[in-house]
């Protein structure tokens, strides 16, 4: 790998870890999860469940590392499963933890 190509991926990573997006979905996918079936499948799925209309977005949630953030929920909360917003929430604090141990991990290589 050229030094080149080696920073473009870490700044690519680097951009990957100034925000946090989650986008929480309820509905029917049709597929079976096997070891051969990775989250890019899953990905393709879900995207296509979007379009043909057997999926919908319940809840999105955008935090910038300057602190900036959005958050959406349907009008049709009612009619949602708690558990889709527990999912949710869940994956913000995860997203939210693991961004801190990243950035704590290159603080402690690059700063001494």
């Amino acid at each position: 790998m050229s030094l080149n190509s080696a920073l473009s991926r870490l700044n690519d990573a680097i951009k990957d870890l100034t925000s946090l997006h989650v986008q929480t979905f309820t509905g029917t996918l049709d597929l079976e999860i096997s070891a051969e079936r990775n989250f890019d499948t899953l990905k393709a799925q879900l995207n296509k469940a979007k379009t043909d209309g057997n999926v919908r977005l319940v809840a999105e949630s955008l935090i910038k590392f300057d602190g900036d953030s959005y958050s959406f929920v349907t009008k049709e909360a009612d009619d949602v499963p708690n558990n889709a917003f527990e999912v949710h929430q869940n994956a913000v604090k995860s997203g939210l933890e693991t961004r801190q141990a990243l950035l704590a991990l290159f603080k402690g290589i690059f700063i001494k």
